[in-house]
């Protein structure tokens, strides 16, 4: 069976996005469950907040959490800042 893809350094980009939509929101967990729920994505609070903090997301609940928080636009240029800001982070580490 073929590995999965799974890069520490986009898992913290996940992180960092979703949390930093929350913030802008004013969304706690509970909000965004329950405007998850409204989409008929169930995730119980404890389990939608360990899935954001590892950045441990499918690529489908990553596009509900987006709608929930009626992110209109997602800027790839945004995604891609992130990224290198923490590989660059991670290279002056070792």
């Amino acid at each position: 069976m073929a590995k999965l893809f799974d890069s520490p350094h986009m898992r913290e980009t996940l992180r960092r996005l979703i949390r930093a939509r929350m913030a802008y929101k004013g969304m706690e967990y509970k909000d965004l469950c329950r405007s998850l729920a409204e989409l008929g994505v169930h995730q119980n609070e404890s389990n939608l907040r360990s899935k954001v903090n590892n950045g441990a997301l499918g690529a489908q609940l990553f596009v509900y959490l987006l709608l929930a928080m009626d992110v209109r636009t997602l800027e790839l240029a945004q995604v891609r800042e992130i990224l290198d800001e923490l590989k660059v982070l991670d290279e002056a580490g070792s």
